[in-house]
């Protein structure tokens, strides 16, 4: 495990973290404003949109409290039209984790079942189980919506490019 359990998203909703850098870079520095800027979230999950958002490379790290910098790929991100924010989108799952290695568990299996998705995710990181299960379906969620997956018959298929997945970016320490 190199990984910690905030390293493994809780933001349900891809196209709302996709809206991060949005919130940003229009003055929107900490999560509770993140949160609201993209909708209706309370403060809890403006933190975990944030978190996301680091996750997917969107955030510099930050100390709980302190506002909130983008990246240069998160001020790049932010001006993107919706087709190349998709296109990135897909490009990031399939270089960071843990989305990463899910991509990798269904090309090698026939899908996998949520547990199985479970499973990969507490091998990355020291979840319970019941968090894996709640997290394997935002990480699921995350691969349906760029379609790089589909539920099949119960199991999450990969239907994304045939590329090589590519190695795993260095998780970045807290700033």
């Amino acid at each position: 495990m190199s990984h910690e359990t905030i390293d493994i998203p809780q933001a349900d909703v891809l196209w709302d973290v996709a809206r991060v850098p949005e919130a940003i870079a229009r003055g929107r520095s900490l999560p509770d404003e993140i949160g609201v800027y993209i909708g209706t979230k309370v403060a809890r999950q403006g933190l975990y949109y944030t978190q996301a958002a680091r996750i997917l490379g969107f955030v510099k790290p930050s100390k709980p409290g302190d506002p909130v910098e983008l990246t240069p790929f998160g001020r790049a991100f932010a001006t993107y039209n919706q087709a190349d924010q998709r296109t990135a989108l897909r490009r990031m799952l399939l270089q960071r984790e843990p989305t990463r290695s899910v991509v990798v568990a269904m090309r090698s299996s026939d899908g996998l079942l949520r547990p199985e998705i479970a499973v990969v995710l507490q091998s990355l990181a020291p979840l319970a189980q019941s968090t894996a299960l709640r997290r394997s379906a935002t990480v699921a969620a995350w691969l349906c919506a760029t379609g790089l997956a589909r539920w099949t018959d119960g199991r999450l298929s990969y239907c994304g490019p045939n590329v090589p997945v590519q190695p795993s970016f260095p998780r970045q320490n807290a700033a």
